[in-house]
């Protein structure tokens, strides 16, 4: 069995917040804020029999980006100090996950729910609605995942 590292993550420890002066420093000069806690199921490995679970992964991931309200913006894909949109959500969650490349599938799934709450795109869904039906739409994606595993 490979080594993945999952032993070695405390679910425990919360990390302690950085001080304003921290915060401010790394603004200016331009860094990304300190990583936030993730779910780790979101980061098991993929299995072989299952390519659409990475879909599902990117999925819970964005969700997990954009869970605190203070996390999430409206307008913009993703702003200096982190907070994202429903697209910038996707788009990091990518880049956590180390994929290169659109995730289609990810993107597929968000668009049918937005088009089926009667948007055209997933900008326009994030832009005209509250955080509570922007997590519910990622949520129904996240249940539509799981309905087509492949």
């Amino acid at each position: 069995m490979p080594f993945d590292g999952l032993g070695y993550l405390s679910t425990t420890a919360t990390p302690a917040k950085p001080s304003l002066w921290t915060r401010l420093t790394q603004f200016a000069l331009g860094q990304p804020p300190v990583a936030k806690a993730l779910p780790l199921e979101a980061f098991q490995p993929v299995p072989a029999n299952q390519p659409d679970a990475l879909t599902l992964q990117v999925l819970t991931v964005g969700r997990a980006l954009i869970e605190d309200r203070k996390d999430w913006v409206q307008r913009r894909y993703e702003t200096r100090d982190g907070r994202r949109c429903a697209v910038g959500a996707l788009r990091g969650a990518a880049r956590l996950m180390n994929l290169h490349g659109p995730q289609t599938g990810a993107n597929t799934i968000l668009l049918s729910v937005a088009m089926s709450r009667g948007f055209n795109d997933i900008e326009s869904m994030n832009d005209n609605s509250s955080h509570r039906q922007v997590l519910s739409a990622f949520d129904e994606a996240i249940t539509r995942a799981r309905q087509f595993p492949g």
